[in-house]
């Protein structure tokens, strides 16, 4: 079992800056999690049935890595607008009125899970994300020119049938992760470095490895979150003591 044991950090400081956009020049926000936003910060607004939000004005170059494009708009998971709120990028707008949503309603969406993303789901985007890495969701392709934002929650749907299909108790495959590139295009993201998967509080067992591994082109790092630490580990090979 191959271990890479990463302290976790909330500054954004090693946020990677990603030329060739066609956006403005992108300036860095300040760190930790509070509601200062820098001049001419992007805007959004929540929509509450699909459990994202949808980009009305984007500025800056983070958008190259960021979000994913339906039908020509751009729209973010909750995961991806609550960091750019917290860094001081993007203000998310209520879904009926023109007032900025504050962090603290945002962090209940998460504690909820009811937006397809978990605490400990969070801290490892947020953490990778500050050392500069290109995160999407597992299974949702980055761009689709002719689908419909109808379509998202289909295809959310699409991949959890598939886990369940796979009888996966507690393994879970949900982040593509792609190391920093300056060149990086939605339309073509190539294959990820390596894709996050999440167990829960125990390792994951035996069973659910060799199904990951199978269904899973790339390679798996799973993720355990202590104490605002975070560790990822893979294995290499698997074998188990056989008992007298």
């Amino acid at each position: 079992m191959a271990e890479k044991d990463w302290e976790g950090s909330s500054s954004s400081e090693n946020e990677a800056a990603f030329p060739n956009d066609d956006d403005e020049e992108f300036l860095s926000g300040g760190s930790g999690p509070k509601l200062q936003f820098r001049v001419g910060s992007s805007k959004a607004r929540w929509i509450d049935e699909l459990g994202m939000v949808e980009v009305e004005v984007k500025r800056g170059k983070l958008w190259t890595t960021t979000g994913i494009i339906r039908s020509g708009k751009a729209y973010c998971f909750i995961e991806e607008a609550l960091y750019l709120s917290e860094i001081g990028e993007l203000q998310i707008l209520g879904e009926k009125d023109d007032t900025v949503i504050p962090l603290k309603d945002l962090y209940e969406k998460i504690a909820e899970e009811k937006s397809g993303c978990s605490w400990e789901n969070y801290e490892a985007y947020k953490y990778l994300k500050g050392l500069g890495y290109i995160l999407g969701r597992h299974g949702v392709p980055w761009t689709s020119k002719d689908a419909a934002i109808s379509t998202l929650s289909s295809e959310e749907e699409s991949v959890t049938k598939l886990l369940g299909d796979m009888q996966i108790c507690e393994a879970r495959a949900v982040f593509d992760v792609y190391l920093p590139n300056s060149r990086f295009k939605k339309s073509s993201p190539g294959e990820p470095s390596f894709v996050a998967c999440f167990s829960g509080d125990s390792p994951p067992s035996k069973e659910d490895i060799k199904v990951l591994q199978s269904r899973v082109a790339s390679p798996l790092m799973f993720c355990h979150i202590a104490q605002g630490r975070v560790s990822f580990f893979s294995f290499s090979s698997i074998d188990l003591p056989v008992l007298p």
